[in-house]
């Protein structure tokens, strides 16, 4: 049965949840005939979250612009439409075409959360393609990847034939190359292994640490010990995408998102995306102020997002809304900031922000007592919190969210007794009825200075839960996350291959897939599969030294494993490191072992 047959013919299309997640059409989607490559930009999980992510309109845009490169877009289907496939025996489809992905030349599949990889395996077998990298032959289509959680690739590496580590941009010429070459599939893979930012796992065997920790290592000095990061030099006037596609039914972020900087210098001791996409690079002033009305004229929305991880730092945002701001008031088009900086948020840019359509606005503070936050080296006091709150107030805003963290080293039972009484302040000095605290469970992820720090243990976690819910008592509502997703997330984000194992049984022996939310999280399905596998779970939430051999050590970010033990030291002896953008270099080695040029004060 053809695909179109199955959607329309059969009535399966009005028997499933939101049936234009899988009819494509939208405005702005390219169409194209007679491409000789096609790759399946893969994003997995549904619709309405893969549409969302910025990063996916932004390949989109550049793959597509090679004449012979035709990139369609590839979703996980929600359950109902899985249900259904598989009774039919529909294999996945591309939106634009609704053509079967095997035949695809390459699937390109971001990963941008760890406890997706179970929705990537169950991608592959709904698109009818061998699981295991080296199952597949020359008729399949090389499964490549990207995105964060490259960072360690070792937990899913026997599913991938090809990494890229690093910034998607750089490396769209390589890969629109080596597809369109004649050669075979082996062939293309050593191809892709001689480029900076590939990491091909087949050229790599593996070892065992003292700690019973596997690691990867080179089957021979052809193929690079360590694989380093490939990141944007010149982020100036690097393009944006223009014609995003605007979807036909509304999914998480319904918006015009514009990237304004990528990277980040503040040194967040906890931030994994912090460090990965160091060192801090903006784009033109000028150049974002046309693009943005361009965008909003070929997208009709009623809302703009300035995004990147600390939109505030970016160096020349005041001219950036005073030159779009008449236009979007004209037009009712509000505007928005990711998550603030406490000490970047002042009264200019608050009495700015109010014109037009309001939203709410977010500050990260991360913890409540100024001890953890000179620990995580945020770099804010209380003050600064309390003051900053007050001028949203002065200036409109009714409607907070402060986000928090629990779990982190060195934290104690006040620690977390702190988050309730600041958030009590902001309360009753800003007079702000509408507050919201969020608690996220820290993760130790890898290429952090926290790298080397455990997981909280559960009973600790539960009782510093009991504590964040004290704020009932001030009317304040919070929303903690589940304990138990991040204490799954933190062993796949530092496992080694062994996890593997693991994310195959949970996805074919318990239907883990798509449980990114807490109404599908099932934490039985996957204490299940550790018991059936005997699997040691615990070593790799347990405390690293600094000289054990980690299985992420495959990968370079080109920051210093010097850099990270001194400020995991620093750490412990509250010490600061200054934002290098504007204070001395930190020495993190990002800018030191390349040419990159992030910016200075002026005059210094």
């Amino acid at each position: 049965m053809k695909i179109s047959e199955f959607l329309f013919n059969t009535g399966i299309i009005h028997q499933v949840q939101k049936p234009s997640r899988y009819l494509g059409g939208e405005y702005n989607q390219i169409n194209k005939e007679n491409s000789k490559v096609k790759i399946g930009l893969c994003f997995p999980d549904i619709y309405d979250i893969g549409m969302s992510h910025t990063g996916f309109h932004i390949l989109y845009q550049l793959f597509n612009e090679d004449k012979d490169i035709y990139a369609q877009r590839v979703f996980l289907p929600w359950k109902d439409m899985i249900e259904k496939m598989e009774e039919y025996k529909i294999p996945l489809f591309s939106l634009e075409k609704l053509e079967p992905i095997n035949n695809f030349d390459m699937l390109a599949i971001t990963l941008q959360y760890e406890l997706s990889f179970t929705n990537v395996l169950k991608l592959l077998d709904l698109a009818n393609i061998p699981i295991y990298s080296h199952e597949r032959t020359n008729e399949d289509p090389i499964i490549m990847a990207g995105g964060p959680c490259t960072t360690n690739p070792e937990p899913i590496a026997d599913f991938i034939d090809v990494f890229f580590i690093g910034d998607g941009e750089t490396v769209i010429d390589d890969i629109n190359k080596i597809l369109k070459s004649n050669k075979t599939r082996d062939e293309k893979l050593i191809d892709f292994s001689k480029i900076e930012g590939f990491y091909v796992p087949k050229f790599y065997t593996l070892k065992n640490t003292k700690k019973d920790i596997k690691i990867s290592v080179p089957i021979s000095d052809s193929f690079p010990k360590r694989v380093k990061v490939k990141k944007v030099k010149d982020f100036k006037d690097h393009e944006i995408p223009i014609n995003q596609i605007v979807p036909n039914i509304d999914i998480v972020h319904k918006r015009a998102v514009i990237e304004i900087m990528r990277g980040c210098n503040r040194g967040c001791r906890f931030c994994h995306a912090g460090m990965f996409y160091r060192p801090s690079r903006e784009r033109d002033s000028k150049y974002l102020s046309d693009k943005i009305i361009e965008v909003l004229e070929n997208t009709g929305y009623n809302e703009v997002s300035l995004l990147s991880l600390s939109t505030l730092d970016y160096s020349n945002l005041d001219d950036i809304i005073d030159s779009i701001l008449p236009y979007l008031e004209e037009n009712k088009i509000g505007i928005s900031l990711p998550s603030s900086r406490v000490d970047k948020f002042g009264i200019d840019i608050s009495s700015k922000l109010q014109t037009g359509r309001k939203s709410g606005l977010t500050f990260a503070p991360e913890a409540g007592s100024q001890r953890m936050r000179d620990l995580i080296n945020k770099g804010i006091d209380e003050d600064e919190i309390l003051n900053v709150v007050s001028i949203a107030k002065e200036n409109g805003w009714n409607n907070v969210k402060l986000y928090f963290m629990m779990g982190l080293p060195e934290e104690s039972d006040d620690d977390i007794e702190q988050i309730v009484q600041i958030a009590r302040k902001i309360k009753n000095k800003s007079k702000i009825k509408d507050i919201t605290v969020n608690v996220s469970i820290f993760v130790p992820k890898s290429h952090t200075p926290f790298q080397y720090a455990p997981f909280l243990d559960m009973e600790s976690i539960k009782r510093r839960i009991k504590i964040i819910k004290k704020l009932r008592k001030y009317k304040i509502r919070y929303n903690i996350h589940e304990p138990y997703e991040s204490y799954l997330e933190a062993i796949v984000a530092r496992g080694d291959r062994d996890i593997g194992k693991l994310i195959y049984d949970v996805t074919f022996n318990e239907n883990g897939y798509l449980q990114q939310n807490e109404e599908e999280f099932n934490f039985r399905a996957w204490a299940r599969s550790m018991n059936r596998l005997g699997l040691n779970c615990i070593k790799y939430i347990e405390e690293y030294e600094t000289d054990d051999e980690l299985p992420w050590n495959i990968i370079d970010t080109l920051i210093s494993e010097e850099f990270l033990k001194s400020e995991w030291k620093k750490s412990k002896e509250l010490i600061l490191t200054p934002d290098c953008r504007w204070d001395k270099c930190s020495s993190c080695g990002v800018c030191i072992n390349t040419d990159y040029k992030i910016i200075k004060k002026t005059g210094s």
